[in-house]
């Protein structure tokens, strides 16, 4: 009994210990014996992006955390500085790529694509995909495809809920058309996914459950999830079953568009401006043949990276325009303006406008309510690095050689060091210039589309659609988020809505302009 009460007083001890630590230190979540943050990380694992933040801007921007013993393969530090931002994305590039731990954990999934390679591959693939967006022939068909989609799939499904008065997921109205949308740039051909009664289509919840069985594995010591996966149990199980559906998708997508190209003669071929053609004619100009493996991994990265970013930003938006209705008021009135000076029309007369680059470029006031929702709710929030090499940040933090750093875009976007005291506040002025243009900021203050090389692609293209969306709901209908409605980030490399986006529809005629 003794001994038992002395194990207990001990353990008592230690564990006050900690939490006396806790108190004197609040800058840091608390290092447990074997454990490490860990614990602390589960704990606020609900409202981990907070969470980090508050922790970063009691720490000048970066903060060292502590694994469990033993492990290498969780990040060791986390940043959210425009300094390190730049060293670690531009500067010193080379020697920061994703790394094969990452490439490991969604190797099932992405494979050799380009949202885990490094390297000679990844340049190659960003080449075809950099032509394909490039083009003006491509920027055409993208535009006049995103116009299709909205009048003839987005605007019915819409009204269809509004004329039965019922609620609606935006978010998964949003997701169907990016994804129909990203398909088409991919293939030649949209999914399909957007059509009345928003019939379910397997690969998409397939493809979400594989990422966020993915995210799960980059918290857990790597012998923990793949020893669940060889025993096929907890999110490893769900893992497995959903693998053979999303590989199938993209198999049966490249074999499409294998047997139309052959079945083309070698003038239209040239011409065909999709991703995976595109691909196919580089590598055969380059002396290689691109297998269907190699075409799957790229088509799946493109879905995720083209999907993702403008569904769940235009999401973030119409959820903070509810809130904001003023800067709702201001939108409308920039539209308004563009309709009557162009077309001569009524505010919401807008049943056959088709809104052109031209229109799109008026729309400064628009893009900065984007460009704000962004920055509060960026579709991609973290990002992750290898060090090659021992490397000191600007700030002065050491980087042992094979670390892994978590640069946290959700935080440098609500750092008062970065935006000043109004930072957490939903204000799209900030972005508004006295001429009434909307500003760019540095990619590294503002690294919501990534940043140095590996900056993304599809940027201008995502808010081409983003704002071509936007102004056409917009003149149609007054968006209400359901007052009960928990609206809340998910766990995922991207930023979902935990729960959707369940609004209901007015049509704008019926209300005052």
């Amino acid at each position: 009994m003794e001994i038992m009460f002395c194990m207990a007083l001990f353990i008592a001890v230690i564990i006050s210990g900690y939490f006396m630590k806790l108190k004197r230190n609040k800058g840091y979540p608390v290092n447990w014996p074997v454990f490490g943050m860990v614990p602390s990380l589960l704990w606020n694992l609900s409202n981990r992006y907070d969470w980090a933040t508050g922790i970063l801007s009691r720490n000048n921007g970066t903060f060292r955390f502590k694994g469990p013993w033993g492990s290498d393969s969780l990040f060791e530090v986390v940043t959210c500085s425009p300094e390190n931002l730049e060293y670690i994305l531009k500067t010193e590039f080379l020697n920061f790529p994703k790394g094969r731990y990452f490439n490991s954990v969604f190797f099932d999934v992405f494979g050799d694509g380009l949202f885990t390679v490094d390297g000679e591959l990844w340049k190659r693939q960003r080449k075809s995909v950099a032509m394909v967006l490039a083009s003006r022939n491509s920027r055409g068909q993208n535009i006049n495809e995103i116009q299709n989609l909205i009048l003839e799939r987005l605007i019915p499904v819409l009204e269809d809920s509004r004329m039965n008065l019922s609620s609606l997921d935006l978010q998964d109205v949003f997701l169907r058309l990016s994804f129909d949308s990203v398909c088409y740039i991919i293939s030649g051909k949209d999914a399909g996914c957007l059509s009345p009664g928003l019939l379910e289509i397997p690969f998409v919840r397939a493809f979400d459950e594989a990422i966020e069985s993915c995210t799960y594995r980059l918290i857990f010591l790597p012998i923990l999830w793949k020893l669940m996966k060889i025993f096929n149990v907890g999110f490893e199980q769900k893992h497995s079953k959903v693998m053979g559906t999303v590989r199938g998708f993209a198999s049966k997508m490249v074999k499409a568009r294998r047997a139309e190209l052959e079945n083309m003669n070698e003038e239209n071929r040239v011409k065909c401006a999709d991703i995976l053609s595109t691909w196919i004619r580089l590598e055969a100009e380059e002396g290689r043949c691109a297998s269907d493996k190699s075409l799957e991994d790229l088509g799946l990265s493109i879905i995720l990276a083209g999907r993702d970013t403008a569904a769940l930003q235009l999401s973030w938006l119409f959820w903070l325009l509810d809130q904001y209705p003023k800067v709702e008021e201001k939108i409308l009135s920039e539209l308004s303006h563009i309709l009557k000076d162009k077309y001569g029309i009524k505010p919401y007369d807008v049943n056959t406008v088709r809104f052109s680059m031209d229109d799109l470029k008026l729309m400064q006031y628009l893009q900065a309510a984007l460009c704000e929702s962004l920055r509060l709710y960026p579709a991609v929030p973290v990002n992750y690095r290898e060090a090659l090499r021992d490397l000191v940040l600007p700030d002065g933090t050491f980087v042992k050689k094979g670390s892994k750093v978590l640069v946290l875009i959700y935080a440098t976007n609500r750092m008062e060091s970065v935006w000043g005291k109004d930072a957490r506040e939903f204000k799209p002025e900030r972005w508004i210039n006295q001429y009434g243009i909307c500003v760019k900021e540095s990619d590294y203050k503002y690294p919501v589309f990534n940043a140095g090389p590996r900056l993304c692609l599809g940027r201008d293209l995502a808010y081409v659609n983003m704002k071509s969306v936007a102004a056409h709901i917009l003149l149609r209908y007054r968006v209400r988020v359901d007052p009960d409605h928990p609206v809340k980030p998910n766990f995922g490399p991207t930023l979902f809505m935990e729960h959707g986006l369940k609004v209901t529809l007015q049509p704008r005629r019926d209300l005052s302009p």
